[in-house]
């Protein structure tokens, strides 16, 4: 049955050959028609070729004894003017009658949707990915005749994925991009450099904690912060004029200035975001001409009260904080993301909505959001939203993305669309004969998520050992395995096919190695024995190899966001492995801790530097944290022992305040009162990327008789002057001491 439902697309059109055969048709586009035109007409020229493997023609008249198909609104019959006139700017109409086939838009670009759609809803084409297409092979086309409009949902629709950021994608999808904004997002800085004007001008920027803050926001309360708004916006303007859309927008922090003035527009507001609207709207009236675009995102969120945006101010709304188990509407309360969309959409419909899908900390990781897609962008056109952005993965690859922005695609033109209809036309023609595994592994994940919905958080910051109690537990893991060898063994016989089982097969992966890693299960341990000895489980691996060749083929593939190679990951594991079997004399020592450990974060204190659990790429996960303070530890033998190599990691997260140790001193003593120092390593804190880093520290050196030993890792104390928690207690956080 599941086969059969990918069928129907072709029944539809797909006929015995007793009516129009391909050598009587034959495209007419007119004669000064512009360059979208042409290229829609060599498009339909260059498909129907691979469909049928003949080449029909492109005129510029009416044919008398052949089928025409039109294309553009020059070439419309006079019964659809109306229709054609109605439509909205990227709508279309697609007419099939006795006299042609017309596929007609009001623009170059809207008539080369209407080709496109025409090829898939008529032809049966699929375009699978920014690379690759579906065309079917046919002798013979029949069309059933009949009329259709086609309008968009939305006005402007972007999926931020691979295909997304690709023209021939987006003209297929009819979607946007978001090169119609001149300046995008978080644009404070750009406006107003604190390079440039911070020194001479800190009165511009926030005050925070009795300070201001190089790297937080503006002082939207100053009057001359307005007026250099608006001169400097000018500027940028003037260079490229043709741009629409202007984004004035706080920067990707918090560090809201807490000035009286400030303040005292909040106040009035009722909402911190009431002074953003209050200082755009001023910015947005020296340009009639232009759309201002701002945040509501993180502290704007929640809408204002006594003010509104400005006719030509553009909200664009966040969902970042909100969990993906269910849809939005399900979880209403004050401080709800539902609560502010109903507040916002009754301030202004100019609204851009910006959904996130997947789970930015781990690309690769099964991410059974699905179930909420269609109610979610539902939701978001009921409340006014009239441009929508969906967050995927960018430039990189992430679970099911093939299928999921082509779902969100089909979703941001028609939020009404019959999805499973369309996730089983995706999967039979991008998987073939390993569809029926794929919708398995679809399906499963999907409805078990379901299950969970009330007291799982699906998280876009997540990680697979947060799931081991739902989508992720040990006994599905083993099953997906089991899926995918199937996947992989009925299109073995593919290269094409197998390969993208192959790149969908890494997510299951990626849990599994992970899950493994982390959570130590015993169904899927990543130490055993092996003749009484510790020994990484060869599975590991051989998952880990694979997942680094899958990968060497394809450079979208990145385990998080901020680049983070397979091979990397691949290095982390083996390493954390390699430390988790090795022998460890520290282990026998009595260990405590001069300095006290955050006890936000519990895993045990002064214990769990010998614990025998590494530290996840994951603060909240086998890390012993110091906040504003550093880490003294003692470890005293009853009986001296011989050690000649010490090491232990300590994590980089800086976007979480947490810093690399300034130094880490080994002391020794005899008496446990008068130390010497045994060695020392400089940490290095000179890379300002948010790339999150499990950091070694090792130490070797001659073999010395230990009685009493000290590590010293000094911290920061406060977050250096270039961060933005400047001022503010920094992190240090270690895993594991390992001595022999």
């Amino acid at each position: 049955m599941k086969r059969l439902s990918f069928l129907l697309v072709l029944i539809i059109f797909l006929q015995a050959c007793s009516s129009h055969l391909e050598k009587e048709y034959v495209i007419v586009q007119p004669a000064h028609a512009d360059t979208t035109v042409v290229h829609a007409a060599r498009q339909l020229q260059n498909y129907w070729e691979k469909i049928t493997g003949r080449r029909i023609a492109i005129i510029h008249h009416t044919p008398r004894k052949r089928t025409g198909i039109f294309l553009g609104h020059q070439m419309v019959l006079p019964a659809y003017n109306d229709s054609v006139r109605k439509l909205k700017k990227d709508g279309f109409i697609i007419a099939i009658n006795k006299k042609g086939i017309f596929l007609e838009g009001k623009t170059g670009l809207s008539t080369l949707y209407a080709v496109n759609t025409f090829l898939e809803e008529k032809l049966g084409c699929i375009k699978l990915s920014s690379t690759e297409d579906y065309i079917p092979h046919h002798d013979s086309i029949r069309l059933a005749p009949g009329f259709k409009k086609y309008n968009p949902a939305f006005d402007f629709r972007c999926v931020y994925f691979p295909g997304g950021r690709n023209p021939a994608y987006r003209q297929w999808y009819k979607l946007n991009w978001i090169n119609v904004f001149g300046m995008y997002v978080h644009t404070f800085n750009k406006l107003i450099p604190p390079k440039i004007y911070f020194k001479e001008h800190p009165e511009y920027f926030s005050l925070v904690n009795g300070r201001r803050m190089e790297d937080g926001q503006l002082c939207l309360s100053n009057p001359a912060v307005i007026k250099l708004l608006i001169k400097n916006l000018g500027e940028a303007i003037n260079k490229k004029p043709d741009k629409k859309y202007w984004s004035v927008s706080q920067n990707d922090e918090y560090n809201y200035c807490e000035c009286p003035k400030c303040q005292k527009l909040y106040k009035k507001y009722g909402a911190v975001s009431g002074a953003y609207i209050a200082a755009v709207n001023k910015v947005a009236k020296a340009f009639p001409d232009k759309i201002i675009s701002t945040l509501a995102y993180q502290f704007t969120r929640k809408a204002p009260t006594g003010i509104k945006p400005d006719s030509n101010v553009n909200i664009m709304l966040c969902t970042i904080e909100c969990s993906r188990s269910k849809p939005l509407d399900q979880m209403d309360g004050p401080h709800s993301f539902f609560h502010d969309l109903k507040d916002w959409s009754h301030l202004t419909h100019n609204i851009y909505l910006w959904n996130y899908v997947v789970q930015f900390k781990n690309y690769l990781c099964p991410f059974p959001n699905f179930p909420v897609l269609q109610p979610n962008i539902q939701l978001f056109k009921k409340y006014g939203a009239n441009m929508i952005f969906e967050q995927g993965s960018g430039r990189y690859w992430s679970d099911l993305m093939e299928l999921k922005q082509y779902l969100l695609s089909k979703l941001e033109w028609n939020p009404d669309a019959n999805v499973d209809s369309l996730v089983h036309i995706f999967v039979h023609a991008y998987y073939g004969n390993a569809a029926k595994y794929i919708l398995d592994y679809y399906y499963t994940m999907n409805r078990v998520m379901q299950q969970h919905k009330n007291d799982q958080f699906l998280n876009i910051y997540g990680f697979p050992s947060d799931y081991t109690g739902s989508f992720l537990s040990p006994h599905l893991m083993n099953y997906y395995e089991a899926v995918m060898d199937s996947a992989e063994q009925a299109v073995a016989g593919n290269p094409v096919l197998l390969r993208r089982v192959k790149r969908t097969r890494l997510s299951v992966d990626f849990a599994w190695v992970d899950i493994a890693v982390n959570s130590h299960f015993k169904q899927m341990p990543a130490i055993i024995d092996s003749s009484g000895k510790k020994v990484i489980n060869p599975k590991i691996i051989r998952l880990l190899n694979r997942m680094e060749q899958v990968a060497k083929s394809d450079p979208r593939i990145s385990v998080r966001e901020r680049h983070f190679s397979v091979s990397d990951y691949k290095n982390y594991v083996l390493n954390n492995l390699r430390r988790e079997i090795m022998p460890n004399k520290l282990a026998q020592a009595t260990v405590t801790l001069e300095t006290k450990p955050s006890p936000k974060y519990p895993v045990g204190g002064a214990k769990a530097l010998t614990d025998n659990l590494m530290g996840a790429l994951d603060f909240h996960h086998n890390w012993l944290g110091f906040e504003g303070d550093d880490m003294i530890a003692d470890f005293y033998f009853k009986k001296p022992v011989t050690l000649s190599h010490i090491e232990m990691n300590f994590l980089k997260a800086i976007n979480s305040w947490v810093f690399l140790p300034v130094n880490v001193k080994l002391e020794v003593s005899n008496d446990g009162k008068h130390y010497r120092l045994l060695q020392e390593k400089k940490g290095d804190n000179s890379d300002h990327s948010f790339l999150v880093k499990s950091v070694p520290f090792n130490f070797r050196f001659s073999p010395v008789k230990v009685r009493y030993l000290r590590v010293v890792a000094t911290s920061m104390k406060t977050c250096p002057q270039w961060h933005r928690g400047y001022g503010n207690p920094s992190w240090i956080f270690t895993d594991e001491i390992i001595g022999n």
